[in-house]
């Protein structure tokens, strides 16, 4: 009887239990609510951003030390987005069907958080402003979440507001402060306040509990540190993330970090201890590579330039086949520019390496893994390499006219000589040409040994035995049809190549050129064997040996004349990047002085006086600069330069007086924009006269006057460069088309606007040519030149 009892009394209990929760007892229905609000829905709604939040949580990812450690978690975007989506839907659920329990304010804070995973900003925005609005316990942590909801939505200066505001609030719990804290130092770096933000990341470092979130916040200290040059406290702060027991990759950011900070700036001694500790440490295995360049660097920044650039010529060339040196070989190379330009002045192997730095720098992107957060991770760092692609666009710029001048020289040199001299030393080049063809073979010969002995222990499929036939690297084998796979097979044809036909140019016809130029010297031959019968044969020094194009050499005065034109321009151009670009105005005086005392006769003279006088005045020398400033207006009274300096306008809208070919390009491509513009604007006007009688007549301005005045313009400020004769073509181009559309005489007067001291470089107008008298000695002095290898190609 007792048994049978026992199931009516859970009955009973049960029923006792449902009416209590149907009851309208406040207390007993307020629990009920809470309770199956929360195991119902609002337990599988946080489940779900759960999974959400791990599918992104930042991994042990290698550290960008070449931006600003970001504090926060902000994804770029979201791989799976179902998850946020779940637990938005859930947590209205928990709104919709029980507005009444504990977990509103959960739910709405829930939904804020998916929606800024999801970066809807604005909903998300809404939702921390609703439970803000609450004023329940989570308020402090809606006011964090609406504060990283409006930096990451770039509204920087309302987040600041939002946590000054926040943070002067009387019941603001430990737990949130200096997680606010740290939010506005993070902002305070994107907004580059460096004080501010070392004052709020040092108050939030102080009591922020989350182990991580310390270390990185100590890491980001650090970099502001860096920034505002206070390298000893920076040192000291990326050695203090350790004690938060950080994961791998951040504790050896840090590290590295501090070791590179002690050996620039502070002791290189204690930074190579710390660094021979951290190369020994088994760990660091993988890191090796960055542990090698970062001792060139130290040696760098001790002047060892030797030992730097041993450590990084054994980095790039004969270090270990497993060590992986793709993340540093762009660092490297970039340091490797740094001394050849500021150790060894070797100014074209600075310009190869500058321009690998800057590609592979280019192309690696950020050092390290995926960040996640961007409020800071957008500025670069104190660590990061920013003028890379400057740095290779300067000197490739000067590596480029320096050979130009150097190939000018030597062509004037040929061109020089008489032609028994000529004839000799082009037998010398072409000596010397077969001696190189003939070393490659050689080596060629050598690498087709050492193929065929690696060959004969490998077997091939399809051959009996496993040898390899005699063409299974030809036709339909590894080296592809034609043997383009095989190095050693392609340099053999291209040798063969040079052997037979010589460095021929890439003109059309050669084979014609080639017949012809044989049949005539086959008749002199002729000739003179009717001539000389009975004398012995006479063999031919030259025979055999390559040939060598020699069209380009100046054997008449008039192609000479021109060719020394063009090489005063490049010595100008020379001394202009060694001035403007690279800041170097000792060597640039010695080019300029170059050109006024070798090519005095030669229209960049004058402007090269003119640079000379800014080189002296930025040397420091006034009195130099003024005597030069006086020659310009006794010499060229009615030059352009002569009119700057009676204005005074030498140097006040115009960093230089040079005429760059960039500028020049810039300002041609201006004109031929207007130009464009006049050639739409006449094509509308013949559209619209062709309207019905009874519209009003319509006109467009046709700016073909300013156009041509423009383009004319071009070639008279920029004359000795390519784009005079190119502008001066277009502004004919104008004319016609003007001449066209508006019935204009072709042989009237041109309108145009410029002056006379501007268009009497075009040839447009008659003016007395000015004389160029050498100035008498001692006049001005110009500094000791920078006898460098690379500022002294034309010597």
């Amino acid at each position: 009887m007792v048994r049978r009892s026992l199931p009516v009394r859970w009955l009973l209990v049960l029923l006792c239990l449902w009416l209590v929760g149907c009851s309208r007892i406040p207390f007993v229905s307020s629990r009920y609510d809470n309770f199956t609000a929360y195991y119902n829905t609002f337990y599988n709604a946080r489940k779900a951003y759960e999974r959400g939040i791990e599918a992104i949580e930042r991994q042990n990812d290698p550290v960008d030390r070449d931006h600003y450690l970001p504090l926060f978690t902000t994804p770029d975007r979201v791989s799976n987005t179902r998850d946020f989506d779940a637990a938005i839907r859930k947590s209205a659920d928990v709104l919709r069907d029980h507005p009444e329990s504990k977990w509103v304010d959960d739910a709405l804070l829930l939904i804020g958080k998916s929606y800024f995973y999801l970066k809807n900003y604005v909903g998300a925005e809404q939702k921390f402003q609703e439970v803000i609005s609450l004023g329940s316990a989570l308020e402090d942590e809606a006011r964090f979440w609406l504060a990283r909801t409006l930096i990451a939505g770039g509204s920087y200066e309302a987040a600041a507001e939002h946590l000054r505001l926040s943070l002067a609030r009387e019941a603001l719990s430990d737990r949130w402060e200096p997680m606010l804290r740290l939010a506005l130092g993070e902002l305070y770096v994107q907004q580059q306040a460096w004080t501010e933000a070392v004052a709020e990341l040092e108050e939030g470092l102080s009591r922020v509990r989350d182990r991580e979130l310390g270390a990185r916040a100590q890491f980001l200290l650090a970099q502001v540190y860096e920034t505002l040059g206070a390298y000893e406290q920076a040192a000291e702060a990326y050695r203090r993330v350790d004690r938060y027991r950080p994961l791998y990759e951040l504790s050896y950011a840090a590290q590295v970090s501090a070791i590179r900070v002690e050996g620039e700036h502070g002791d290189p001694e204690r930074a190579l201890r710390d660094l021979r500790r951290m190369e020994r440490d088994d760990k660091n295995f993988t890191n090796r590579a960055e542990l090698a360049y970062l001792r060139g660097r130290i040696y760098q920044a001790m002047g060892l330039a030797d030992d730097a650039f041993v450590t990084y010529d054994e980095l790039l060339y004969d270090a270990d086949p497993n060590m992986n040196i793709t993340g540093v070989r762009g660092r490297v190379h970039y340091a490797l520019g740094e001394l050849y330009r500021d150790a060894y002045r070797d100014f074209l192997m600075a310009s190869a390496h500058f321009d690998t730095a800057a590609t592979a720098l280019r192309s690696g992107g950020r050092s390290g893994g995926a960040q996640a957060g961007r409020a800071a991770a957008d500025l670069p760092a104190p660590a990061a390499i920013r003028d890379a692609d400057e740095q290779a666009e300067v000197f490739r710029t000067f590596a480029a006219m320096a050979r130009k001048v150097s190939e000018l020289d030597s062509l004037l040199y040929l061109g020089s000589l008489d032609q028994e001299a000529f004839q000799d030393r082009i037998l010398e080049l072409r000596r010397a040409r077969a001696e190189e063809l003939a070393a490659q073979q050689r080596e060629l010969e050598r690498q087709q040994a050492q193929q065929r002995f690696q060959n004969t222990a490998v077997t091939r499929p399809g051959r009996a035995g496993g040898n390899p036939g005699p063409d299974a690297a030809g036709t339909g084998g590894e080296a592809g049809f034609l043997f383009h796979n095989d190095p050693a097979r392609v340099q053999e044809g291209r040798i063969t190549f040079i052997n037979r036909w010589g460095n021929r140019p890439l003109v059309p016809n050669w084979r014609r050129e080639e017949a012809v130029a044989m049949a005539v010297s086959e008749g002199r031959e002729a000739e003179g064997e009717n001539a000389f019968d009975a004398g012995p044969a006479v063999l031919d020094p030259a025979a055999g040996l390559p040939q060598i194009d020699v069209s380009a050499v100046p054997r008449d005065s008039l192609r000479r004349a021109a060719m020394r034109a063009e090489r005063a321009m490049a010595r100008y151009e020379m001394g202009n990047i060694l001035f403007l670009s690279m800041a170097r105005p000792d060597s640039a005086a010695a080019w300029y002085r170059l050109v006024i005392e070798e090519d005095q006769d030669q229209p960049v003279a004058q402007r090269a006086y003119y640079a000379l006088a800014e080189v002296q005045r930025a040397l420091g020398d006034t009195l130099a600069a003024r005597r030069l400033d006086q020659y310009i207006l006794t010499t060229y009274p009615d030059s352009e330069l002569a009119r700057r300096l009676r204005t005074g306008t030498r140097s006040a809208n115009e960093p230089s007086p040079a005429d760059s070919l960039a500028r020049a390009e810039r300002a041609y491509a201006d004109a031929y924009r207007r130009w464009q513009q006049a050639g739409l604007a006449a094509a509308l006007n013949d559209v619209l006269d062709v309207l019905p009688w009874y519209l009003p007549p319509l006109r467009m301005e046709e700016p073909y006057p300013a156009a041509l005045n423009e383009m004319l313009g071009v070639a008279a400020r920029f004359p000795a460069t390519e784009i005079a004769p190119r502008a001066l073509l277009a502004a004919g181009s104008i004319y016609m088309e003007w001449a066209r559309h508006e019935a204009l005489d072709l042989f009237g007067r041109l309108p145009l606007a410029l002056p006379d001291s501007l268009l009497e470089r075009t040839y447009l107008v008659e003016t007395p040519a000015a004389a160029n008298p050498t100035p008498p000695a001692g006049e001005w002095t110009v500094p000791t030149a920078d006898t460098t290898s690379a500022d002294t190609l034309a010597s």
